[in-house]
């Protein structure tokens, strides 16, 4: 196989837990490759001013379809951006998003500190990875109940080190209570 470039091994994360002796060896395997670490770096280093927020913000199915409960509109989102940003005087706001070209539009009216990763790398995966990676290094995170996305930043972030309290929030469906604690 001259041609391949990489491999996907679904749930290899899920090949051993964390008390099981060989998960730093399955973890280390998980992480992005040089490339894609370098590519985020240089991304935040150019259009993002420390410190600098993180979000995920799910929307294709999860607004219809897979959890219309819990997923905020736009305004709730960009409410809680704002908030956040204020509240930690964070300088920027960066966005990981798989929401169409008019909901960012969207988003970037409501705040114009908004940035997102708009280069195309030839595969979809590897532009979530590069998100991934930009969010995990923010001072700051809060991303969506219930997806994986998500909950794989929030776990780098926890292997790394970062403080619990800015890294595993939530936005909510309303602003009556933006971020509450995974169950």
């Amino acid at each position: 196989f001259p041609d391949v470039k990489s491999i996907l091994v679904k749930h290899l994360d899920s090949a051993a837990g964390p008390y099981d002796i060989n998960y730093y060896t399955y973890r280390a395997l998980l992480l992005p490759s040089r490339r894609l670490r370098k590519t985020a770096e240089k991304f935040a280093k150019k259009f993002l001013r420390r410190p600098y927020l993180s979000a995920h913000v799910r929307r294709t199915d999860f607004v219809k379809h897979a959890h219309p409960e819990s997923t905020p509109s736009l305004s709730v989102v960009a409410k809680a951006l704002t908030t956040i940003s204020e509240k930690y005087r964070l300088r920027s706001i960066f966005v990981a998003t798989d929401a169409t070209e008019e909901e960012r539009q969207e988003l970037r009216k409501q705040n114009r500190r908004i940035v997102f990763f708009d280069q195309d790398l030839g595969h979809p995966g590897e532009n979530a990875l590069v998100e991934q990676w930009i969010a995990v290094f923010s001072n700051y995170f809060v991303g969506t109940q219930k997806s994986r996305f998500t909950l794989n930043i929030q776990e780098e972030r926890d292997l790394m080190g970062i403080h619990v309290d800015r890294t595993w929030n939530h936005f909510c469906k309303d602003t009556s209570t933006l971020f509450p604690k995974p169950n």
